[in-house]
């Protein structure tokens, strides 16, 4: 369904301008180093797979998870890669209007930026080790563009 693709859009376009309009960056008071932001890279992974796990035996999830795609409601509480799906893409967007900010306006783009993109890029690598960790859950055959395009036509006459 193309409406959840806009709302998905619309939500990290608002990420974006949040990064890019605002003086303030997200990033933890002390200053950021390099081995900070690889080990936020790797505990996103980590709670991925924790917090997913939990979800994966509860009985409230769905029984059968689809492969995150833009194209599903981001928000069913039963089918929870799809909002991790999204939340990643979101991090990224804020630390990259925030570089855009940084660059456009000449100075300097610090560590710091780079706090939120490694929370995104960490989120978004746990949700695809989710499907393969998780891969008994996970509906059989990864959808294709064509399979999408074919699901939403209906069956074939």
């Amino acid at each position: 369904m193309r409406f959840w693709l806009y709302v998905r859009l619309a939500l990290i376009a608002l990420s974006f301008l949040q990064g890019a309009l605002s003086s303030e960056i997200v990033a933890p008071p002390e200053g950021v180093s390099v081995l900070l932001l690889i080990d936020v890279f790797l505990f996103d992974i980590v709670a991925m797979l924790f917090l997913i796990g939990m979800q994966r035996i509860n009985p409230r999830s769905a029984p059968v998870w689809r492969y995150p795609r833009w194209s599903i409601n981001p928000f069913f509480m039963s089918e929870p890669l799809q909002f991790f799906h999204l939340g990643g893409f979101f991090f990224i967007a804020v630390g990259v209007g925030s570089a855009l900010r940084l660059f456009l306006g000449g100075r300097t783009i610090p560590l710091t930026v780079l706090f939120a993109p490694a929370i995104g890029a960490g989120v978004l690598a746990g949700v695809y080790a989710c499907t393969a960790v998780y891969r008994g859950k996970m509906e059989r055959t990864q959808p294709t563009p064509q399979s999408d395009e074919a699901a939403r036509s209906g069956p074939a006459a």
